[in-house]
């Protein structure tokens, strides 16, 4: 019996959402994403509207594989689809390809380019489509009138508001800010169930309100910092692949592997975003409002806007619970499925802060760029690979669950190896850790001692004088610090200005000691010479850290201190 095979992928989501910096049409976007292959979303529409038999593989965040033996309806499918996402998502870019077999794993194969095509010579798999540029219609001239927020030609304008010119509106802006999407129901409540509407923002000022409920991002205050959060799972494309060697040997089960794989991934990835919603957004919410709004959770990708002082401790409780909701996940799926899995998945994320004016889809770049920035530092404390490649995945090495975090502070956002080579190295002295871990046993800096030294240096009996003029100069002139740090241990050892420095400068030496995993140095508090031949601090992270206000108590960070 022949089997056929219908693949679809979004592409380049994030920067479809967040081709604007404003709040309302991010919201939007968000919304239409998660309604184009959702539960109960136009692509389920699409299967009833073509008749057949179809069975998923995987279905949501953008992306739909499916499969049938009808090569007529898989057909009708590839014909319509296209179609509707055009009218549906304009502007989106997207890659499709067909294929067919023996079986679902070699239709599967032929339609990603991984065997041979015995069907069409001309159908393109899907590993080739991703190289084809897709014609942006309508294409504008010179004289075209263009959005003036994205750059691209409008089609209409905006209804005009009191005292203000109507504005012009391209195509996807215009779908964007339709009632139905930029009240933004469905990716929500996937992070708090039961959440209304009215209980996230969905602007970042005031007067970008056009409908009478503001709904305006709760900022701390006068300060407009917030967070871009990008995590992403650790391990995932090794463990597909060892996954579809299984389905090589069974191919009558490959639907079922990879639609309970991608279940199983999918429903983790959900309940971790809820209980970090549930321990650090819920308690701060203001004004009934959530200080935070979700761009993008589908597989195992989350990213989230946050103000600025919950970010880090919303990024450390998802990844933590990302590890736990898959290591029971994978339980379950073992007792189903009879399936060699890995104990538990990790994560690892970035955190972009900035002011509510930077680009945003500049800021998540430069979250991607930290938190792949974070993978390559924790895959790196693995085993050489040569040792554990030939095992199965339930004895190979776990990655630590890491993340990585910078403040912009320039007008231009630049990339990460640029920020950290030309704004955070100077001379032979790095001021930063670049990478925390959130697993304690993890041989890299603890996250959890990086926020106990924040908070020891913001005690009362520290944070004044001579302590904040040391910090200050230790991140502008570092070349012109040794002196003054020299007096500064001499009054804290002596205890001249308090009672309690010399047992606040002992815990500073420990915490500084386990940071960089070197002795205290007299000169400056940096670590010794690394193999690059840089000595390292992490009181530039407690200066981002103290910027941002972030939040010194984090629950988590105290609970895992107290467990050691």
């Amino acid at each position: 019996m022949k089997h056929f095979c219908y693949l679809f992928e979004a592409k380049s989501i994030q920067s479809y959402l967040l081709a604007t910096n404003r709040l309302k049409e991010i919201v939007g976007g968000s919304e239409l994403i998660e309604s184009l292959t959702g539960d109960d979303g136009l692509f389920d529409a699409a299967l009833a509207a073509v008749g057949g038999d179809f069975e998923c593989s995987r279905k949501g965040g953008g992306a739909a594989f499916v499969f049938t033996t009808d090569e007529a309806a898989r057909d009708r499918l590839a014909a319509l689809w296209p179609l509707l996402v055009a009218k549906y998502a304009p502007e989106l870019e997207f890659v499709q390809a067909r294929g067919e077999g023996d079986s679902p794993k070699a239709a599967y194969d032929a339609a990603t380019g991984k065997a041979r095509h015995d069907c069409d010579p001309e159908t393109v798999d899907l590993r080739a489509d991703r190289n084809r540029l897709m014609a942006r219609l309508p294409q504008g001239g010179p004289l075209a009138v263009r959005n003036r927020r994205s750059g691209d030609v409008a089609v209409t304008y905006s209804p005009s508001k009191k005292d203000a010119a109507p504005e012009p509106v391209d195509a996807v802006t215009e779908r964007k800010l339709l009632q139905d999407f930029r009240d933004g129901k469905a990716l929500p409540n996937r992070f708090a169930e039961g959440s209304g509407k009215d209980e996230w923002p969905v602007n970042l000022d005031a007067k970008d309100a056009d409908d009478g409920r503001p709904r305006v991002f709760p900022f701390l205050g006068e300060d407009r910092t917030l967070a871009l959060v990008h995590a992403d799972g650790n391990g995932l494309g090794q463990l597909l692949m060892d996954l579809g060697k299984v389905a090589d040997r069974q191919p009558q089960r490959f639907i079922a592997i990879f639609k309970g794989f991608s279940a199983a991934v999918s429903r983790a990835t959900e309940q971790a975003a809820r209980r970090a919603t549930a321990a650090v957004l819920k308690p701060d919410s203001s004004g009934g409002l959530y200080p935070a709004r979700p761009v993008v959770l589908g597989g195992d990708d989350l990213t989230m806007l946050v103000r600025a002082d919950l970010a880090l401790p919303f990024a450390e409780h998802f990844v933590a619970a990302f590890a736990e909701e898959t290591a029971e996940a994978f339980e379950l799926l073992r007792q189903q499925q009879d399936l060699d899995l890995p104990p538990r998945l990790t994560a690892c994320a970035g955190i972009a802060y900035a002011r509510a004016s930077q680009p945003f889809h500049m800021l998540h770049h430069l979250a991607e760029q930290l938190c792949k920035h974070a993978k390559k530092k924790a895959k790196a404390t693995l085993p050489p690979r040569e040792d554990w490649k030939d095992k199965p995945p339930s004895q190979r090495p776990i990655v630590p669950s890491t993340l990585a975090f910078h403040r912009v502070t320039a007008s231009l956002v630049d990339s990460w190896d640029i920020v950290l080579k030309d704004h955070l190295t100077l001379g032979g002295l790095r001021q930063t850790l670049e990478c925390y871990a959130v697993d304690i046993a993890a041989p890299l800096p603890s996250l959890h001692q990086l926020v106990e030294l924040q908070r020891l240096l913001a005690n009362p009996a520290m944070s004044r004088g001579a302590t904040r003029e040391l910090l200050g100069m230790i991140g502008n002139d570092p070349l012109q610090a040794p002196s003054r740090y020299k007096r500064w241990r001499e009054l804290m050892r002596e205890g001249r200005q308090h009672p309690e420095h010399p047992v606040l400068f002992k815990r500073f030496q420990d915490l500084l000691r386990n940071l960089t995993g070197s002795e205290p140095q007299e000169d400056l508090p940096y670590g010794a010479a690394n193999e690059d031949g840089l000595r390292c601090s992490p009181l530039g992270d407690v200066e981002t850290l103290r910027s941002v206000r972030n939040c010194s108590d984090s629950t988590m960070s105290a609970e895992r201190q107290e467990s050691e």
